[in-house]
């Protein structure tokens, strides 16, 4: 199962990680993908996650808020997006 995760809020990280860690201890594929105030959290899922899950974020959100070249993240756009979203079984919204 692929799961997708949208993060559009920078409120809930520990809720986007434990949710990583627990689809991904039970075999699951995680996609994420930031936008908005959820591009201020980019730099720690991908941090904390590690290889869990594979993480994309939205340039034209992350740029105001300072969010640039996240390592262990891809910057693109809601082209992004729009494959979790076909990709993914399940996709959850935080």
């Amino acid at each position: 199962m692929k799961l997708g995760i949208l993060v559009n809020s920078n409120k809930h990280l520990e809720d986007v990680l434990g949710l990583i860690k627990a689809a991904s201890d039970a075999g699951h594929e995680v996609q994420v993908f930031a936008m908005y105030d959820g591009t201020l959290l980019t730099e720690e899922i991908c941090k904390q996650a590690g290889d869990a899950a594979e993480v994309a974020y939205c340039d034209h959100s992350a740029q105001p808020r300072g969010v640039k070249d996240v390592e262990g993240a891809t910057g693109g756009s809601q082209y992004q997006n729009a494959v979790m979203m076909h990709d993914a079984d399940k996709v959850v919204v935080f």
